[in-house]
């Protein structure tokens, strides 16, 4: 079992041509595609995002060393991650980055309802 989110991670150009081959890998093992990209101007940049996953950012060792890589090698107005949903709907814990402005709108939404048949 365990929590599962969505996760989105939005990265201006150059913070995509300068990931670790580890921080790619991430990407790839967390099964993260490329939703849209914006070719032109300061803005230039890709948005990943990933669904259903464990995101478990402060135990898993590979991601701990994503966040580290992100934090300390690029510059945080560059990037954004965002996710959807941990244990606390409320908690912003495991969101880094302040392109806050980024294209795409990344922001977190949580919403909670009780269905039945």
């Amino acid at each position: 079992m365990g929590v599962r989110s969505d996760v989105a991670i939005a990265m201006r150009k150059c913070v995509i041509n300068h990931l670790s081959p580890e921080a790619r890998e991430v990407l790839d093992e967390y099964g993260f595609v490329e939703e849209d990209t914006v070719d032109a101007g300061e803005d230039a940049g890709t948005l990943f995002v990933t669904r259903d996953i464990k995101w478990y950012h402060e135990s898993n060792q590979d991601l701990i060393e994503f966040y580290e890589h992100l934090e300390d090698c690029h510059d945080a107005n560059d990037y954004l991650l965002v996710e959807a949903c941990h244990d606390y709907p409320e908690s912003e814990d495991a969101n880094v980055g302040e392109w806050d402005e980024n294209p795409w709108g990344v922001f977190k939404s949580v919403s909670v309802s009780i269905s039945w048949a």
